[in-house]
Order: structure tokens, then sequence, then C-alpha cells
């Protein structure tokens, strides 16, 4: 029944918003997620102001929580259940969808306000109060922002990093309970070290998991032209396609893509304009609204680029033909293949710990937004805690089900913020044409 309920929402529900909003919103925009690729990259600076963190702060984290599980775990499940095919239909849904996060950003700074410790904030929540004038919405958006938060941004991360620990015949919780203390020592010390953290490690772990991913395909070169033709047909093939780890229909490939596209660079979900929000600049040169929403595209394209490797390493080295092993375990026998050596493996749990580290942090402090919002700011810190205190559950958590639940949970994210970003787009788009951009 679950797994019906997914189908409906996925290909009902998801996929048309995606297409036909994303569609629209970047004919509108003149696919500035594309176009504006290089003005985007030279707007993020590293300057902080007063109750705010940077541009580059909040796009590090922005990747800290997309750059999870996600893209490497993430792909091995989308090449499971949706074929080859479905690696394609990630980049339409990061494509289309990135657009999304521009307007959503530009709405969460415009609404953006002051709490009481000085700190800006803003997004989803705010816009839709403020500006659709929605409290039950804005209510339903931070309680799935909490749900994702303790699934999405923490067990089924936890999860995956603890398949490599039990294959080691250890037990997962000498990993979990010091993985616990590291987050709470990050959390407990405020926005701004949370900021640093993520800055610090976003870019270093991106650019060395990229480059390794990278020496195995040109070791593998002679099978990258042909794994990119398998891409492309089995994402339009109708009936299963042959020569994949199993055969895949479009459907599948389809549904697969956009809940592992959805999953892994949270386009449309809500997140970037919360962190974008927290950004404040009085500078009258440039509308930081724009400057935001230009910015948070930016961050869907670099993850799309990892995905990409990340597949192509499981497609170039017949890793993914091993359809028996676990999504983290694939990755890992990937390496190990690639490299032709046992110890291999561990770059993927090196990586996965650093990744599924900052994407943590980030979802916690989304979700901590969200419960303030809720409750009020004495209730944060009794959140951190419990978010912190289930971390070592994630280890004993059956896989499919985490999975499962923590989709659902980020479906109904995606669902409530597009009500808000498509009803108050017009004031984007009106404003843009006042400013000329």
């Amino acid at each position: 029944m679950i797994d019906a309920a997914k189908n409906i929402i996925t290909l009902g529900i998801i996929f048309p918003i995606v297409i036909g909003v994303g569609g629209y919103f970047s004919v509108r925009l003149g696919f500035l997620q594309i176009t504006q690729l290089k003005k985007a990259a030279s707007l993020v600076t590293f300057k902080e102001r007063k109750g705010g963190i940077s541009s580059f702060g909040a796009m590090a984290a922005i990747l800290g929580g997309n750059l999870g599980t996600g893209n490497i775990s993430g792909v091995a499940v989308a090449l499971m259940t949706g074929g080859p095919g479905a690696l394609l239909w990630m980049w339409v849904m990061a494509i289309l969808a990135s657009i999304t996060k521009y307007v959503g950003c530009f709405l969460g700074v415009n609404f953006q306000i002051q709490n009481a410790n000085g700190e800006w904030e803003g997004g989803p929540m705010y816009y839709l109060r403020d500006g659709l004038k929605s409290k039950l919405l804005a209510r339903l958006f931070c309680i799935f922002t909490i749900t994702s938060a303790l699934t999405v941004g923490n067990l089924v991360q936890v999860h995956a990093l603890s398949l490599p620990i039990t294959e080691l015949n250890l037990n997962p919780l000498f990993f979990g309970l010091p993985l616990a203390a590291l987050v709470g020592g990050v959390l407990f010390g405020g926005m701004r070290r949370f900021a640093h953290v993520v800055s610090a490690l976003v870019p270093l772990m991106a650019i060395a998991y990229v480059g390794t991913c990278l020496l195995i395909l040109v070791m593998f070169r002679d099978a990258v032209l042909p794994s990119l033709l398998l891409i492309v047909e089995s994402a339009f093939t109708i009936k299963p396609v042959a020569g994949g780890a199993l055969g895949f229909g479009l459907l599948m490939a389809i549904r697969s893509g956009f809940d592992r596209g959805l999953f892994a660079t949270d386009s449309g979900l809500g997140l970037a304009p919360i962190l974008h929000s927290s950004v404040y600049d009085p500078d009258k040169r440039h509308d930081n609204r724009h400057t935001q929403g230009l910015i948070s595209v930016l961050s869907p394209m670099i993850v799309m680029v990892v995905c990409t490797v990340t597949g192509l390493v499981l497609l170039t080295t017949g890793a993914v033909k091993q359809v028996t092993l676990p999504s983290t375990t694939m990755c890992m026998e990937a390496f190990r293949l690639g490299f032709n050596a046992s110890w291999a493996g561990h770059i993927v749990s090196i990586t996965l710990f650093f990744f599924a580290f900052t994407t943590i942090l980030t979802w916690n402090f989304c979700a901590n937004r969200a419960v303030e919002f809720l409750f009020g700011p004495n209730l944060v810190t009794p959140f951190q805690w419990l978010f912190i205190l289930i971390i070592p559950l994630g280890a004993f958590l059956h896989e499919q089900a985490v999975w499962t639940f923590a989709d659902l949970s980020i479906n109904f994210m995606f669902i409530i913020n597009m009500v808000g970003v498509v009803s108050l787009s017009k004031i984007v788009f009106r404003e843009r044409s006042r400013l000329h951009l």
C-alpha cells in the first residue's frame, strides 16, 4: 500500500509539478539556472553581516545537506530500482526543479525577519504565513521539515554509514555514539560554528570524491561511452531494457530518478530558502533576493555532477550487476573493482562519513528553524538533544522502511512548499520586472 501511494505521489503529483511548474518558470525566467550559472558563481562571497552568515556559507550548507548518502548510496538505489535511465531523469528533475530554488530563495529573503537573538531567518514557513496568509500550510511545512530531518537528515544517513561497519563485524554503536558526540559539538556552537564547519568541509570532500571517481573512469574509459548510451536508452525505453543489472520500464526509471533527484538536490523542498534567508546584505547596489536566488541554483548542478560520476563508476566497473549488495556496499564494491584493491572500498566509507556528517548538521539547522516557528525558541535545545540521541538508532533500522518513510516525508514538504512558490511567484516576476533583472 505504501509503495502504491509512493507511485501515485511521484508519478501523479511530483512529476507533473516538476515538468509543468519547472518548465513554466524556466521559460518565464529565461532558463537562468543554465544561462546565468557563471554570474551566480561570481556573486558568491565570504562576507558575513551581523546576525547572518555569508552567501558562501549558505551555499556550502545547502551542499552539505545535499552531498549526503543520496549522492552515493542513493544513486545505487536509483540504479537498482529504476535502471540506468534513472540517472538521466535525475538530471531532468534537477534542471527543472532548480528554478524553483531561485523563486523560493527570492521569496525567503523577501519575507526575511530578524529573531529575538538578532539572527536573520526566513523560508517557506514565513512566506506561507505572511505572503500566502496560510498559518495551516506554514505549520504543516514545519511538521514535515521536522520529520524529514529525523529521517532523511538523520536515520537514513546513519543507516547508510552503518552498512560498512556491520560488514566488518563491528557493533554499529561504536560508530553511532562518536558521531552523535561530534554532531552535538557543532550544533550547540550556534549558527556561526555550523556555517564555518560546513564551509570548510564541503569543498574539500566534494573535490576529493569527484577526483577519485574521475580517476576510476579514466582507468575504465572504454566503458564510459557505452554506459552513457545505456543511460539514454534506458531512460526512454517503454519496455524493459536488457544490459543493466535488471530490466526496467520507463515509469520505474522516471519514478526512481525523480525520487532520488529530489532527495539528492532538495530542489523544491524549501531547505535552500531557509538557509539563504540567513544571509543578510543591506548593500543597495544589488538586490539580495535576486542574489541569493541565483546563488541557490549552483548547488543542484554541483550535486548532479557528483551523482553522475557515482553512477558512471557503478556502471563502468560492473558493480551495479551485483544486485544482492545493499546500496552502500555496492558503491564500496565499485571502488574495490575500480582500483582492484580491497582497501579502496574504505574510500566510500570515509567519504560517506563526511557527507553524512554535514547533511545531519544542515537538516538539523533547518529543523531548528521549524521548531522555533512552531513552538518558540525554548524548545529548540530539547529538540537538538532528541535529534542527537536518536543518531545511533539509525544503524538498526530496516533500510527499505527508512527510505520509504523518508521519501514520503520530503514529498509532502515539496508539495506544500510548491503551493507557496507557485501562488507567490507573481511577486518574483513583478519585482524582477521593476528592477529590470
